[in-house]
């Protein structure tokens, strides 16, 4: 009963990723399983979730120290910045793992490719990555957690998945927040054109696919290669 009451009056205690080291892992890969087991208890009835998009795990990959790990399951958990891994220990119980970014280079699951990414303060990000060089769409995202807003509410709720964008051109980073933000990132000479191809196409960064995207990005690279 004491420790319910505690519970009530400091909810937020429990909004924190368990720093407890991860010690118990002999015989598994220790490149892959060296991170912080993920404990993490959102103050009572919260509503939402923590992840990406869904709160299951899917099958993916991960690159660290330049090795490639697939069959993995993981899940991006966009709040704390922290992609998690679930398996099996050696005792067939299942196990959930903060996998460090002391090494990790990119990974993947879900159909979207991910990197991490030194930024131009010099700070390192997880960002979602679409198409290829010489332009890419690095997306960046984060939900927020705060009190319900209805009148009377006292729980929290995750916020839905929020993002920011930014163009990369070879290593340049440039933030853009809709289409026309994203049009004065190129020549004058060439926006016309671009702003033709992305009218013909219905295309809108809020509603379009990650395949429209990249799509958009080979027009571009055709198109200026031309100029």
């Amino acid at each position: 009963m004491l420790l319910l009451v505690f519970f009530s009056f400091v909810p937020l205690a429990f909004s924190q990723i368990a720093k407890t080291p991860f010690g118990e892992l002999y015989g598994l890969n220790q490149e892959l399983y060296n991170g912080r087991r993920y404990i993490y208890f959102p103050p009572l009835q919260t509503g939402g979730h923590q992840f990406l998009e869904k709160e299951s795990f899917s099958e993916g990959s991960v690159s660290i120290r330049g090795k490639l790990y697939t069959d993995l399951l993981l899940n991006f958990d966009i709040y704390h910045q922290q992609l998690v891994i679930r398996y099996s220990n050696q005792l067939g119980a299942t196990e959930q793992l903060i996998i460090s970014d002391a090494w990790l280079q990119a990974f993947s699951f879900g159909g979207k490719e991910f990197k991490y990414l030194q930024m131009p303060d010099s700070s390192f990000k997880i960002a979602q990555v679409i198409g290829e060089k010489p332009f890419e769409i690095l997306v960046f995202w984060h939900k927020d957690l705060s009190l319900d807003t209805k009148f009377g509410a006292t729980n929290h709720s995750f916020s839905k998945a929020l993002k920011k964008t930014m163009l990369r051109n070879n290593e340049l980073m440039l933030g853009f927040k809709n289409k026309r933000n994203f049009l004065k990132l190129f020549p004058k000479d060439f926006q016309s054109d671009l702003k033709k191809y992305m009218r013909k196409q219905h295309f809108s960064f809020k509603k379009s696919s990650d395949e429209a995207i990249a799509e958009l990005l080979l027009f571009c690279t055709s198109n200026l290669s031309k100029l």
